[in-house]
């Protein structure tokens, strides 16, 4: 199933339009100095975290597919991926934030036709918007921050960094993905995300200097999106290094958290051992449901991809029922109508079979499938990270059930 950013990569790369904005992703890599602070990435390296990302994204933040289109032109023009610890990071340095906003739901017949007119970019709408917002402040950027822990996301921060020369912070803004921008610990610990510069598919570019309250920049840049097949490449949450390191600023070490997720993944697959357990294991995570794919209805609604999977038990979880709801991102769950698992608490959904994390909503009628859980960054389970990331949030009426309770 193509999702709206595969539709707009497959039109691009067939040659079918041309921008100023944006870049050839095939152009030589700058013999520049490495950073040496940072830590060089291997391509098993980045594989292993798009996989890690790919079970804490809770079925959002792209797909595993997408990560790897991502950096494939990235990584054949042979330039290098890094990663810099926060800590390491210079008072005085600046650092901001490039993502992509949009819904996975693949678009409608009438969305086709209506913006058939406009042609994509050659080039990547994030990378643009990471320019735009450097060149409106001035101020060169010496690191990207991920947005969220997703495929796609995370590939966004990691390429845009590639192709500038510069590394990518091991760290993100929530530490999984979310389907909101007031999910952020940057807006949380009081910085305003503004100044910033987004860039559709299409090549409109814009600044946004200020919104009249932060849940604004949610508004604003999802009605873009919407009309922008989904494509929309944002840099915010510009920071100098001495904010950046100040405790709860970020959700640090996160990159390095997916790796090591994404490697015990494949260190299971290569030993003929359970993938599943040993991502659950090596993330300190929750076995919670097994079982095959009954149903899985959704729709695509106001920028946002809403739906549910409904899993009927297997083996020792025969007789019960588990359904997952998302918009977008996995949000919670219930086992026989019991609540199960609330946000912000991660909920993944894998394929039994290979073990594979599955993004909404390409699921199959009678797929085996596992559910798996994490516990949410502590950041989101103090009272002020309830208000934003917690059940009622969201308009369910039930308090946060902790995925650890006893």
């Amino acid at each position: 199933m193509h999702t709206r950013r595969q539709l707009l990569r497959s039109l691009s790369l067939a040659g079918l339009a041309a921008s100023p904005i944006g870049r050839a992703v095939a152009r030589a890599p700058l013999p520049t100095p490495r950073e040496p602070r940072a830590r060089a990435l291997s391509p098993q390296d980045m594989d292993d975290i798009l996989v890690g990302c790919a079970y804490l994204g809770c079925g959002g933040g792209g797909t595993l597919a997408e990560g790897h289109a991502q950096l494939a032109d990235d990584l054949h023009a042979g330039l290098r991926f890094e990663l810099l610890a926060v800590a390491d990071l210079k008072d005085d340095e600046w650092v901001a934030s490039p993502y992509g906003i949009g819904s996975n739901a693949p678009p409608s017949e009438t969305e086709k036709k209506k913006y058939a007119a406009l042609l994509p970019i050659k080039g990547d709408a994030v990378e643009a918007s990471f320019r735009l917002l450097s060149q409106f402040l001035q101020r060169p950027f010496v690191a990207t921050i991920a947005g969220e822990l997703g495929p796609w996301s995370t590939a966004a921060a990691l390429s845009t960094a590639a192709r500038l020369h510069i590394p990518t912070l091991d760290a993100d803004r929530v530490g999984r993905a979310t389907p909101e921008a007031t999910q952020d610990s940057i807006a949380h610990a009081g910085f305003a995300t503004t100044p910033l510069a987004a860039v559709t598919g299409f090549g409109d570019s814009l600044i946004l200097e200020k919104v009249a309250r932060g849940s604004r920049v949610e508004d604003i840049l999802r009605a873009i999106s919407i009309t922008s097949l989904g494509e929309l490449g944002v840099t915010d949450a510009a920071l100098s290094g001495h904010d950046a390191k100040r405790p709860g600023t970020l959700v640090v070490g996160s990159i390095s958290h997916a790796e090591r997720l994404g490697k015990a993944y494949r260190a299971a697959v290569s030993m003929g051992a359970d993938p599943i357990q040993a991502v659950r294991a090596a993330g300190s995570g929750y076995f919670l449901f097994e079982g095959v794919v009954v149903d899985f209805p959704w729709k695509d609604e106001a920028g946002f991809l809403l739906g549910e999977v409904i899993i009927e038990g297997r083996g020792t979880f025969r007789g019960s029922r588990y359904r997952i709801h998302y918009m977008n991102e996995n949000l919670i769950a219930w086992r026989d109508d019991q609540v199960s698992v609330t946000p912000p608490d991660l909920i993944s959904v894998v394929d039994t079979r290979s073990g594979a994390a599955i993004a909404n909503p390409d699921f199959t009628i009678g797929q085996p499938v596992s559910v798996i859980g994490f516990c949410a960054p502590e950041i989101w389970r103090t009272p002020a990270g309830l208000d934003v990331f917690g059940p009622t949030h969201f308009q369910f009426n039930t308090p946060y059930v902790p995925i650890d309770r006893p």
